[in-house]
This record gives structure tokens, C-alpha cells and sequence, in this order.
């Protein structure tokens, strides 16, 4: 059987799931079934591996499997992984633009000097 680690809290231990296509008999739609199993890791694998797993001689109460080997890594964690990094390329691209924009826009702004309309109707009124 083929799985995936969803984790790995436990000592020599690894719980995988392992989800399976079935049809329904009488509405043919197909939907996902999903079954975890508590797994030997004499391997020391992570979460999100894919591992292929086979029955042996029960080691515990609850495991009755161990894992044979190691078929991938944590697939999600090296798409974000690749995502982060193609994303801080394109914001290095992008950043020198903005940080001359906002340069200039800083410097017209200390010029200008915000008028509190407030305040200035009190003087009106005081000066009267």
C-alpha cells in the first residue's frame, strides 16, 4: 500500500493515510475513501513523505505495519517552498521601483503642511 505521513508525534511510530478511489453501486459517482494506519518507522521519516507500506507481525496493540520505503518528500512543502522564493524574485524586481516612488512622495509631503480646519475656526472665533 501506498500512503502519505500525516505524523510522526510518536516515538518509532508513524501514522499514514492511505486514500483509495471507490465507486458508489448504485449512483456511480466515485469519492475518496481514506484510511489511517499506525505504522513501524525504523526509517525515520517526516510529515508529508510518501511511503509504501506493507502488513508484518504485530509490533503493538495498533501497529500492524511497517514501512518498506521511501517513495517522495513532503511534495507541499517544496511547492511553498518554491512559490516563496520565485515570489521574493519578482518582488526584487518590482521593490526598486516603488521605493524611488515613495522617496519622492515623501519629500512633497514634508513641504506640505497639513491645515487642521478646526483649529483654524477657533482662531476665527478667538480673534473676534
Amino acid at each position: 500500500m501506498i500512503g502519505r505521513v500525516i505524523s510522526t508525534k510518536t516515538a518509532k511510530t508513524a501514522t499514514v493515510v492511505v486514500e483509495r478511489r471507490a465507486r458508489h453501486p448504485l449512483y456511480r459517482k466515485t469519492f475518496i475513501r481514506s484510511k489511517r494506519y499506525l505504522v513501524d518507522d525504523t526509517l525515520g521519516v517526516k510529515d508529508g513523505d510518501i511511503v509504501e507500506i506493507e502488513k508484518c507481525q504485530p509490533v503493538s496493540k495498533r501497529k500492524h505495519f511497517k514501512i518498506v520505503k521511501v517513495l517522495g518528500k513532503n511534495l507541499v512543502e517544496i511547492a511553498e517552498a518554491q512559490q516563496k522564493k520565485a515570489a521574493e524574485e519578482i518582488i526584487a524586481q518590482v521593490m526598486p521601483e516603488e521605493k524611488e516612488m515613495e522617496e519622492s512622495s515623501d519629500v512633497s509631503h514634508q513641504t506640505e503642511r497639513p491645515v487642521n480646519k478646526k483649529r483654524m475656526r477657533k482662531k476665527e472665533k478667538s480673534e473676534s
